[in-house]
C-alpha cells in the first residue's frame, strides 16, 4: 500500500483542497484493503494519523513549530538559537486548520469501519489452551492453524514503561511449521516443542483456529496476538485477585 506520509499535512503544497484529494485517495486505498480483510498496518496507520491531527487541532503553537525556519544567530546570554520564519504563519495555518477540520471526521469514519471488520474477524477466531495452563504463562507458544499447516511462534509477554505507566506487550519469534495430519495434533506438537526446547520444559501453549480464510500477516496473526494479550492480561488480573483473597 502507498502510505500517507507522516508529514503529509505540511508537505508542499499547503492547500486545503489539494490535501483533501490526497487524503481521500489514501482512504479509498485503505477501504479496498479493509474489504479484503487486510487490516494491518492500515488500521494502525489510520489511528496514528488521527491522533496526530487531534493533538494538532488543540495546539496551534505546535503547528507553528512545523514550519521551516532559518537560523539567524545565537543569543549567548540565554543560550537560545534565533530563527527567522520562512513562511507566513497565518495564511498556512488557515489552510492547515481547514485540512484538519475536514480530515478528522473522515479518518474517524474509516477507523470505525476497520474496527467493525476487526470485531467480525475476532468472532471467527477461536483460541484454546493446549493442555493445562501452568502458573507461569507469560512465556510459551502460539499454534496458529491456517489451511493445511500449523505455524508455531514462541511468545513472551514483556513489560515496558511509557510516561511512568507500566504497559505490557507480546514479543513473538517464529519457530517452525507443521503440516496438518492425523499425527500432528496440537498435543503432539506441544510434546515435540517441549522435547526439542528444554529451556521451556512446561510451557503455556495456545491454539488458534479461524472459521474463515484470512490474510495471515495483515490480519490473522496480529489479531491472534492481541487476543492472546487480552487473555493473558485477564488471567494475570484473576491470578492477582486469587492471591489477594488467600
Amino acid at each position: 500500500m502507498s502510505k500517507l506520509s507522516k508529514t503529509w499535512l505540511t508537505d508542499p503544497h499547503i492547500d486545503a483542497e489539494y490535501k483533501s484529494y490526497i487524503l481521500l485517495a489514501y482512504l479509498q486505498r485503505t477501504s479496498r484493503l479493509f474489504e479484503q480483510k487486510n487490516l494491518y498496518p492500515a488500521l494502525s496507520d489510520l489511528i496514528e494519523h488521527y491522533s496526530t491531527l487531534y493533538h494538532l487541532r488543540h495546539s496551534s503553537e505546535w503547528m507553528k513549530d512545523l514550519f521551516p525556519k532559518q537560523i539567524t544567530g545565537i543569543n549567548m546570554q540565554t543560550a537560545e538559537i534565533l530563527y527567522n520564519k520562512l513562511v507566513d504563519d497565518n495564511a498556512l495555518l488557515e489552510e492547515i486548520w481547514k485540512t484538519i477540520e475536514f480530515s478528522i471526521p473522515v479518518i474517524e469514519e474509516k477507523i470505525q469501519m476497520g474496527r467493525e471488520i476487526y470485531d467480525e474477524v475476532e468472532q471467527q477466531i477461536r483460541v484454546s489452551s493446549v493442555g493445562i495452563i501452568p502458573l507461569k504463562f507469560h512465556e510459551g507458544y502460539m499454534l496458529i492453524n491456517r489451511k493445511s499447516e500449523t505455524f508455531v511462534f514462541k511468545y513472551e509477554q514483556t513489560l515496558f514503561t511509557v510516561s511512568s505507566v507500566s504497559m505490557r506487550s507480546i514479543r513473538t519469534e517464529y519457530i517452525s511449521t507443521y503440516p496438518q495430519s492425523l499425527q500432528n495434533t496440537y498435543s503432539h506438537i506441544k510434546y515435540d516443542l517441549v522435547k526439542n526446547n528444554p529451556d521451556l520444559p512446561n510451557p503455556a501453549v495456545f491454539s488458534f483456529d479461524s472459521a474463515i480464510e484470512l490474510p495471515f500477516r495483515a490480519c490473522y496473526f496480529p489479531i491472534a496476538k492481541r487476543m492472546l494479550m487480552q487473555y493473558l492480561q485477564l488471567r494475570t488480573k484473576n491470578q492477582g485477585t486469587d492471591e489477594a483473597s488467600c
